[in-house]
């Protein structure tokens, strides 16, 4: 893993090189991207990004390149549509502060995993008392039985269900709130790996449980351990990257300069002052082709318990969250979910314009499947009604892997606009 990072240095670093070169030459915004391959073909998201798995997430060298070229040292970096943090993590390598918004209270988890940098001491200790208490579970008659059990008894071997509730239970006890949800993320980045459905996420997503004859006994403790003492390894090393381009920043002090919100972008939005925003950099949903809540089914699941309701993370709004998911595919069906997407897009725009600052740039990542209606053209024509002007317009293929995942997404397209 550590070799798979140093890779991922060596050619980040060559990156930003690249850029600052052509920078020097004081060529133009559009002259400075003009040779990038938006492609990457030879570049993929590891790192802090494999802690938790997530649906057509974009490779970090987009949000990588971008954010050197449209904000300074210390600019205030926005993601809408947060998702997995791709764009956070990089703003907050390069030295930029950031907001990430999403409704996905578990991309938020996610993300918060990747961002907070806990101190790998402090979570050693506390996975070696996740374990101890774990393991205590085995012969005390405290724990309870999850409220879901029934349901999730349809996904996992009885001994992998009881041996992942035990986890959850002593994960619950933990009284630091961010290291909670540290572990959090990390017990629900195993949990598709830990059931028996062994076919890709579609299928999860899609609540199709495994045939009785597949139901698999899966070591969920060492599965969860492994996942862990990674996350430790991984998370050190991120800040260390981190520190390369902020004169060796304390944890405290990186922790400072990333926000993330829970709740719909547009209304969020709405609380920001006006040209507060240095640079948006985000990939709103594709009409019609992920569902990112459903994705996520089997965490909804495991954290629908009054232990996580207190914290107010939304993981009992699954229903609520899910139907009314902007673009989502399992909506692709209503008469009027073109038309809903768009006027969602529409007010979107209208917000991005008022926040961003004048002169500033927002750089969008955008994609359609050929089974549903075109929608780039009309993005575009959208973000130019509210005063946007298109500046950079340029196609990158994805790759088969990512491509199997993206119903029959073939491209998508950068779109630079200025304000």
């Amino acid at each position: 893993m550590s070799q798979k990072l140093s890779i991922s240095i060596s050619q980040r670093r060559i990156q930003e090189v690249s850029i600052l070169r052509r920078t020097s030459f004081n060529l133009n915004t559009n002259e400075q991207l003009e040779d990038v391959d938006w492609s990457f073909p030879n570049l993929g998201n590891s790192g802090i990004h494999s802690v938790h798995w997530y649906p057509a997430t974009y490779v970090a060298a987009i949000p990588g390149t971008l954010i050197p070229v449209f904000t300074k040292k210390g600019g205030l970096v926005l993601d809408p549509f947060n998702g997995s943090g791709t764009s956070g993590v990089e703003a907050i390598r390069l030295g930029r502060t950031f907001i990430g918004m999403d409704t996905n209270p578990v991309a938020l988890l996610m993300s918060h995993a990747k961002l907070h940098f806990p101190a790998p001491r402090s979570l050693r200790q506390h996975l070696d008392i996740i374990i101890r208490d774990s393991e205590k579970l085995f012969t005390s008659k405290e724990i309870l039985q999850h409220p879901h059990h029934q349901e999730l008894s349809a996904w996992y071997h009885p001994e992998t269900l009881n041996t992942l509730n035990r986890l959850l239970s002593a994960i619950l006890r933990i009284d630091n709130t961010d290291t909670k949800r540290c572990f959090l993320a990390i017990f629900s980045g195993v949990l598709k790996n830990t059931s028996s459905q062994g076919r890709h996420w579609g299928w999860v997503c899609d609540n199709v449980k495994p045939k009785p004859f597949e139901i698999t006994l899966k070591d969920a403790l060492s599965i969860f351990i492994n996942a862990a003492n990674d996350y430790i390894t991984i998370t050190e090393q991120s800040h260390k990257l981190v520190q390369v381009h902020s004169d060796n920043e304390t944890r405290k002090l990186t922790r400072s300069r990333y926000k993330l919100i829970h709740g719909d972008c547009v209304k969020n939005m709405q609380d920001l002052p006006e040209e507060h925003i240095d640079f948006i950099v985000t990939s709103p949903p594709y009409y019609g082709v992920a569902d990112y809540i459903k994705s996520q089914r089997l965490s909804y699941l495991w954290f629908d318990k009054d232990e996580l309701a207190a914290d107010q993370l939304g993981f009992r709004d699954f229903e609520k969250l899910r139907s009314h998911e902007s673009g989502a595919r399992s909506n692709r069906t209503r008469k009027n979910s073109h038309e809903l997407y768009m006027n969602f897009i529409n007010s979107f725009f209208t917000q991005c314009y008022r926040v961003l600052k004048t002169g500033s740039s927002m750089a969008l990542v955008v994609g359609e499947s050929g089974a549903r209606a075109s929608t780039t053209n009309e993005l575009i024509l959208a973000a130019e009604s509210k005063g946007f002007n298109l500046s950079l317009r340029r196609k990158r293929d994805i790759k088969s892997s990512r491509r199997r995942l993206m119903a029959s997404v073939k491209c998508e397209d950068i779109l630079i606009f200025k304000k």
